[in-house]
């Protein structure tokens, strides 16, 4: 129990750690609060948490738990310029299941045998503010998880590393590594 907790505890840091910008020559992005579309972005099709659990374990399927608040400005930030960026909305709708969980709604959720709110989830897998991202294996086991604002560019890596079982095999920064590798062989 207590490795599988450290071990938990280790990849959310290896998480943190990827929050920072990748390449210094990103710029940051001119942030937009407006519930208006901008052209080109897509909706994603977010799910309760219960239905998306079913369907993760039906089709094999890791699963995005975005962790919010109706009052959150980043949050819509994030749902805009992240969660609405053609290639992030594309990947995540090849690969994953995405949830939406308030983290302070009383609503019930089932988790791990366990009916709770999704505010006791929020607490339990660590949300300490928002918006906080989660990773989910199939089975609604918690890989690991994000806090804060996270921009396009650098989601579409932790989408990969999650997508890709590298969490099966090395860190967050090797991943980042390893898709490196062949840029600089070719330069």
């Amino acid at each position: 129990m207590r490795t599988r907790l450290a071990a938990t505890v280790l990849l959310l840091f290896g998480f943190s750690l990827l929050a920072v910008p990748l390449r210094a020559e990103d710029k940051a992005p001119r942030l937009s609060r407006s519930a208006t579309p901008a052209p080109g972005e897509k909706k994603l099709p977010w799910l309760a948490f219960d239905a998306a659990t079913q369907q993760a374990k039906k089709e094999n399927k890791h699963i995005i738990v975005d962790v919010y608040t109706t009052w959150c400005g980043w949050c819509k930030v994030m749902d805009r310029q992240t969660y609405g960026n053609t290639e992030v909305a594309d990947y995540l709708l090849q690969n994953f299941v995405l949830a939406k969980v308030n983290g302070e709604s009383s609503s019930k959720l089932s988790w791990k045998g366990k009916t709770i709110t999704e505010r006791e989830f929020a607490r339990a897998v660590g949300v300490t503010g928002y918006p906080a991202t989660y990773f989910l294996k199939p089975d609604a086991e918690v890989i690991g998880g994000a806090p804060g604002f996270i921009r396009a560019t650098d989601f579409i890596v932790y989408a990969k590393y999650v997508n890709t079982r590298w969490y099966e095999k090395g860190t967050p920064k090797e991943f980042l590594e390893s898709q490196e590798q062949p840029e600089q062989k070719t330069q």
